[in-house]
């Protein structure tokens, strides 16, 4: 699609977004757990933008960092979700880490298109947004300012939210190598240390015993010295017998409503599959308590200056416990991307899953070689009533590694099945499963 420059009537709703907000959130200024990273994991998450189309309607701008290959386009048009689609490209400033945001606001033309939307729904609020906007003033006031937006993120705010109307499961926030000390020495067993802006297991730390908890101490400690400064989460490492989250939607008026519950499944501490919850599960939520803490939340949300989209992940534990606040997710996610998906999919009497997993991705493999694949094994989604799959992002296809986003639409108990053949059949477009985590930031 070719951006014009003529009139523009306010259309549909503009989608865009840099999936490691958290990255942009992280002051500077806060000591570092140990991680991994690098450059391989960052072309991998900058293709991810393609999964917002799962959220499109026709007459939507979605705005990706690269351009999305015509057989993706076609596919999800066959599966019902046409919109109108546009490459940002790299920012001017040719900086590779950079926000997409940047890089519209290098185009006059793409950044009159998207202020000229009749609504504006980034993946996530970042600086770079508020900067795009203050181009067009009469939009600047839209979202949330990007402070409040980074401070409802930070997994010390929730920490602090969930203790403060005494639920159970409260982390722990610790403000310097010493109290970390202190804090992890009062639990038993392992204990997690958590960045408060890590996401996707990346600035999650696992302390088994006392050599690993001075060896962490005396990291913490050297960077103290130099001047940064220390803000971490601890909690006990909890046996999880079901993850799952809530999906709100806080409006700017303070009100808010639930879009709906998503179970969650994990590999290690990062989304691996969003999926419809169990039947019995709203009944048991509902006997706990669980809609007067989405309330609570909701207007802790709504009174600190935010709105948009919330994801709240919660867990239910092996001994029958629970943690309804384990973290607050106050942008859009892929549990909300698999609602949507679920809406379009459910007057067919289908559902919508959607997971995620490494690939090693052989060189000559894209998504056309995944997609054509997909066709002639009869797997493709196309629509209406008969289950198939859909990939989402052929921008996270990279080679030689790279991360298939994939949703699924059958009934949930073939999911595992309809997973399992799509894999199969992927690796015989050159598209294989990997063991090895590729690094997320």
């Amino acid at each position: 699609m070719t951006v014009g420059t003529g009139p523009l009537r306010p259309r549909g709703t503009a989608r865009f977004g840099t999936f490691d907000a958290e990255r942009l959130w992280r002051p500077a200024s806060l000591t570092r757990l140990p991680s991994l990273g690098g450059a391989e994991a960052h072309t991998v998450i900058s293709g991810l933008d393609e999964t917002l189309a799962a959220a499109c309607r026709p007459d939507d701008l979605l705005v990706t960092r690269g351009t999305l290959a015509q057989a993706q386009l076609e596919a999800l048009g066959a599966a019902g979700i046409t919109f109108r689609s546009v490459a940002a490209g790299p920012a001017v400033t040719g900086d590779a880490d950079a926000a997409v945001e940047e890089a519209i606001a290098d185009d006059p033309a793409l950044c009159r298109a998207v202020a000229t939307a009749a609504d504006i729904q980034p993946y996530a609020v970042l600086p770079a947004t508020q900067r795009l906007l203050r181009q067009h003033p009469d939009r600047d006031s839209e979202l949330p300012h990007p402070s409040v937006v980074q401070q409802v993120n930070g997994k010390a705010w929730s920490s602090e939210l969930a203790a403060a109307h005494e639920l159970p499961g409260a982390g722990t926030v610790v403000r310097s190598a010493d109290e970390l000390s202190t804090a992890v020495r009062r639990l038993q067993g392992t204990v997690l240390v958590k960045d408060p802006y890590g996401v996707a297991g990346r600035g999650t730390v696992e302390v088994t015993g006392p050599g690993a908890l001075r060896r962490l101490v005396r990291r913490l400690q050297a960077q103290e010295d130099e001047g940064l400064r220390t803000e971490l989460v601890v909690q006990p490492c909890y046996e999880r017998a079901q993850d799952f989250s809530a999906h709100l939607e806080i409006c700017r008026d303070g009100s808010w409503s639930l879009r709906g519950l998503q179970g969650m499944t994990n590999g290690g501490y990062r989304h691996a599959a969003s999926h419809p919850v169990p039947p019995d599960l709203s009944a048991e939520l509902d006997r706990r308590g669980y809609p007067a803490i989405l309330e609570q939340v909701a207007r802790a949300l709504a009174v600190a200056g935010y709105s948009g989209p919330v994801g709240i992940d919660s867990m239910l534990l092996a001994d029958g416990g629970w943690l309804p606040v384990l973290e607050i997710n106050a942008r859009m996610s892929m549990g909300l991307l698999t609602l949507e998906l679920d809406e379009r999919v459910r007057p067919y009497g289908l559902r919508a899953q959607l997971w995620q997993q490494d690939m090693f991705v052989e060189h000559g493999t894209d998504v056309t070689s995944l997609l054509s694949a997909l066709r002639a094994a009869g797997l493709l989604y196309g629509g209406g009533a008969r289950p198939g799959v859909l990939p989402l992002s052929g921008g996270s296809l990279c080679t030689p590694r790279g991360r298939l986003v994939c949703a699924a639409f059958c009934a949930p108990g073939d999911f595992p099945a309809l997973r399992a053949r799509t894999e199969k059949c992927a690796a015989t477009a050159g598209i294989s499963v990997t063991r090895t985590e590729v690094p997320t930031g």
